[in-house]
This record gives C-alpha cells, structure tokens and sequence, in this order.
C-alpha cells in the first residue's frame, strides 16, 4: 500500500509547484521507489527495483491514471481511491501470478 500512497501523494506535489504533468508522473514513481531502495540498502539486500519484479512499472502506471483522471477533473478523493487501487492491484497480481519484467541480456 506504501507505494500507492507515495506515488499518489508525490505526483500531488509535483503538481501543486507546477511542474509538467509528465515529469509529476515521474516524480511520483521516484518518491514511491527510493524509499524501497533505501530500505533494502540498509539491511544490505539487493532493491526490489533492481530485481525483475513489476514495481516502478506498477507507480508510474498508477502515476499516469492519476494525471488522466485529473486532467478530466475527477474529484480528488475518488481519484486517488482509484488510482491508489489501480497501484495496489497491478503490484499484487504480478506478485500472485509471478509476472516479471524481462532481464537485460
């Protein structure tokens, strides 16, 4: 849920100084995945987001519903319900059916 609510709440922030909507999409994935990353390199494992698994792909599709659901003037609270969800939900089907991103080669 963490990284929902991260995605979500940077990509307001982002907004409010008025950057574009494509970069507060961005910002929105880095807050929500540098905490992870700071949190496995300080007990010394390797980050999540350096691993296969679908987790900024999860933000950063989260990120941009929330823009299209703005930029059609969705309220705010079912907004970010919405796009939280939508966060939540990719990151937890690619967990339960082992879905993953291909490996560099």
């Amino acid at each position: 849920m963490g990284i929902g609510f991260f995605t979500v709440l940077g990509v307001e922030k982002a907004l409010s100084l008025g950057v574009r909507p494509e970069i507060a999409a961005i910002m929105g994935m880095f807050s929500a995945v540098m905490g992870g990353v700071l949190r496995d390199t300080l007990v010394n494992e390797v980050p999540i987001l350096f691993r296969k698994e679908v987790y900024a792909s999860a933000c950063l599709a989260g990120a941009i519903c929330y823009l299209i659901f703005y930029y059609f003037g969705m309220p705010r609270d079912y907004n970010l319900l919405l796009s939280l969800s939508i966060i939540i939900s990719i990151r937890l089907l690619a967990v339960r059916f082992k879905i993953s991103l291909p490996g560099l080669r």
